[in-house]
């Protein structure tokens, strides 16, 4: 049997044995046995609040997340709902309606989704309170 001693305990191992053991039960990282407290980790910063809303109930004006162009439909460039706030951009929505592959969405800027299935979300963004409202001109 091997004994070294520490400044508080000493460990033991036996032959064919593969931990060391101590004799007062604690495992060898134990803060008793350093001599000091473990370290403090920092708390973690509290996560973003993410509003997120199903197309379904997708207003008409509101500013969501979206990526860049994906690609284009007869013409017209077509976008994708963002996952993550980095790397988005803000589009604000013009309307959405039920097609025979799923609901598109259109927005102001002329883009459109390709047609969406399932529970698609969509990450609200902030409204820019610079920014030009669209107002709706009735003939």
């Amino acid at each position: 049997m091997t004994t070294v001693p520490t400044s508080a305990h000493p460990f033991t191992r036996a032959v064919g044995d593969v931990a060391w053991r101590c004799e007062c039960g604690m495992s060898r990282s134990a803060a008793v046995h350093r001599g000091t407290a473990s370290p403090v980790r920092p708390a973690a910063p509290p996560p973003e609040t993410t509003v997120t809303v199903s197309t379904s109930h997708l207003p008409a004006g509101a500013p969501v997340l979206t990526t860049d162009v994906v690609g284009t439909d007869f013409g017209l460039p077509l976008v994708r709902p963002s996952k993550t706030r980095p790397g988005s951009r803000v589009r604000e929505v013009r309307s959405h309606c039920r097609a025979h592959g799923g609901v598109v969405v259109w927005f102001t800027d002329g883009t459109k989704t390709p047609p969406l299935h399932g529970r698609t979300a969509w990450i609200v963004a902030e409204a820019d309170p610079g920014a030009h409202t669209a107002t709706r001109v009735v003939a």
